[in-house]
């Protein structure tokens, strides 16, 4: 089976790392997680970082999030601090 890459939209990568592992994912890496199902989750903290990632690919975060940084997305799914 093949992994996918996921992402992590965060402003601080503790505050990304307490809840990824609170999602049980394992830290991978300096700046990422992965998840039981093997998928990578890699941290992105600026907005430039977004327009790059494709719109079918999931980015977690924590919190709420500005309209001018949801309009990047449709597959956003927030998790729990």
């Amino acid at each position: 089976m093949e992994s996918s890459v996921e992402y992590f939209f965060a402003a601080d990568i503790r505050v990304a790392d307490e809840a990824a592992r609170r999602q049980g994912w394992q830290p991978h890496g300096r700046t990422g997680w992965v998840k039981a199902d093997g998928n990578e989750v890699h941290f992105i903290c600026l907005e430039e970082q977004l327009s790059v990632v494709g719109r079918d690919v999931t980015i977690y975060f924590v919190g709420e999030l500005s309209q001018q940084i949801k309009r990047f997305r449709q597959k956003w799914t927030r998790l729990r601090r």
